[in-house]
């Protein structure tokens, strides 16, 4: 089977799940499936939608993107390996891509609304297995958001265009083709990546690194309603007939129009929305709170306390600018975020002490070692980097 037929596999599997594949396609999966016992088995577990869950995860932790790229660069220096190397890495790859892109999609998509933003968190758990930012159709369709100087457009189901250049896509304010149901779209972006996008209404985002955010492809409503897991800057277009709402799994954050960042990771213990201009009406823990500039509402998950401090919004805010800036942070904090954008896993050697604290300004598009180097320079830590590690301990 050639390698143009694998890589439309996802694809095909998500419109012949919707009775929208053609002979053509069809034809493709048919051969596809002819291939082996396995994948006949996958395809039935998605058009039953089983244990969709359970098949993500499974696959989740095989590497299959090193592993083509590892394959490539044999192919490249021995062409006269060319056939039973691709031969061997389609397998493998479609193996790995398909449970992974059709199950993520097939897991939030085509379900109740309440199915669908639940999901939608269940989904940042997978983001990280990404290479490359990506956006999610509402047809189901994936595609790839590689950097290029070279502007592109991409045209949604129902009408919507969307332009892609470099790292910022910006949907049309155009009239779009009536829809009974309102159409999302889904950004994500993997560790190591950030993406801007501009919404239809004018409304600008910056999605920062290992984050994930739906929104509707034009908003119909009453209200501007999109869902956030991870972090994002937003820069609301004004509308007083029509509040912007950003959902996360613990809080809701309304306004008209206003600078906010929100950080919402799952794997932080807090959730936090900081207001840089304007005024924002955060909801958490069965209260609201009004937020007037430089405020910050922070909602701890593990004793649900909800408060709103004066706070130095660069050091929240100064990530989309390319810049982290730390004052008087905690070094499990600060390694916490070092390992989001440079992709490392962090081991620490043994329990430091929550006294130890960093202060500076670190440069996103540095060098990890030379990052390192820095903080090892201003606090009692030392540490070693073994193959996709950073090891922490005492000096």
């Amino acid at each position: 089977m050639e390698k143009e037929k694998f890589l439309q596999i996802p694809e095909i599997i998500v419109k012949a799940i919707n009775r929208e594949a053609s002979s053509e396609e069809t034809a493709i999966l048919d051969e596809w499936l002819s291939l082996s016992d396995s994948n006949r088995q996958l395809f039935e577990k998605f058009k039953n939608k089983e244990n969709l869950n359970e098949i993500i995860k499974e696959y989740s932790k095989i590497d299959g993107i090193r592993a083509w790229e590892k394959i490539d660069k044999k192919v490249s220096s021995n062409p006269s390996r060319l056939k039973p190397i691709y031969i061997t890495v389609l397998k493998y790859a479609a193996i790995i891509a398909i449970p992974l892109i059709v199950g993520t999609y097939l897991l939030f998509n085509n379900l109740s609304p309440e199915e669908s933003e639940s999901s939608f968190y269940k989904l940042s758990e997978q983001i990280d297995n990404l290479e490359e930012s990506s956006l999610i159709m509402a047809d189901g369709k994936i595609v790839s958001l590689t950097p290029s100087a070279e502007k592109d457009s991409i045209n949604e189901v129902d009408g919507t265009q969307i332009t892609k250049f470099k790292t910022e896509i910006r949907y049309a304010n155009s009239k779009p083709v009536k829809q009974k149901e309102v159409q999302y779209n889904t950004l994500i972006t993997p560790k190591s990546k950030v993406f801007n996008i501009t919404l239809s209404d004018g409304t600008k985002v910056w999605l920062n690194a290992s984050s994930a955010i739906r929104y509707p492809v034009q908003f119909t409503s009453g209200t501007r309603k999109i869902y956030l897991a991870g972090e994002a800057y937003f820069e609301v277009a004004k509308d007083i007939n029509r509040p912007f709402i950003v959902t996360t799994d613990k809080m809701d954050i309304e306004v008209t129009g206003t600078s906010f960042n929100v950080m919402a990771y799952p794997n932080e213990n807090s959730v936090e929305a900081t207001l840089v201009e304007g005024e924002v009406t955060v909801r958490a823990a069965k209260r609201d709170l009004i937020l007037t500039p430089g405020l910050q509402a922070k909602l701890n998950k593990t004793s649900n306390e909800f408060k709103a401090e004066s706070v130095n919004i660069d050091l929240y805010t100064s990530w989309k600018e390319g810049l982290y800036i730390f004052e008087y942070e905690n070094i499990k904090n600060v390694m916490t975020k070092i390992s989001r954008w440079y992709d490392f896993e962090i081991v620490f050697e043994e329990l430091l002490n929550e006294k130890l604290h960093f202060s500076g300004t670190l440069h996103k598009y540095n060098d990890l070692r030379q990052t390192l180097n820095i903080i090892e320079l201003t606090t009692n830590v030392k540490f070693e980097i073994s193959d996709k590690k950073i090891i922490v301990s005492r000096k």
